[in-house]
């Protein structure tokens, strides 16, 4: 009976550890390629359509260039935040680009894939991914 009840306790601290990811990994991988949108959501509502033939670049300098079906440019900034890192976005209101200037926090951050939940506590939630 001991061992299952500290097996649960183990399982449980396993379970309830969320592994976020730091500043200095973002701004590593995030400079790395091209960025496309592959979902969007807004309330649960899903707006990743509207960014079809969008490409976003990021650059060391902290600027962002969208191309492709559209053009613009914006800047990014991390925070000093390690847990969880907060991604500053900020865009032109055209485009639909005034739905990505916002404050983000990364939830995970690997080569290919970037994903981000809205950093706020209005209750409009929100949930962006990139990938390449």
């Amino acid at each position: 009976m001991k061992n299952w009840i500290m097996v649960a306790c183990v399982m449980l601290l396993v379970a309830g550890c969320t592994k976020y990811t730091t500043p200095r990994k973002v701004e590593r991988r995030i400079t790395e390629g091209t960025w496309t949108i592959s979902s969007f959501t807004i309330d649960g509502v899903s707006v990743a359509a509207n960014y079809q033939g969008y490409n976003f670049s990021f650059s060391e300098t902290h600027n962002v260039k969208v191309g492709g079906s559209f053009s613009a440019s914006g800047s990014w900034e991390l925070g000093l935040n390690k847990n969880p890192a907060i991604l500053y976005l900020s865009f032109p209101p055209v485009g639909g680009l005034e739905y990505l200037a916002d404050d983000w926090q990364v939830t995970e951050m690997a080569r290919n894939r970037m994903t981000l939940q809205r950093n706020d506590d209005s209750g409009a939630g929100g949930k962006l991914v990139f990938k390449k």
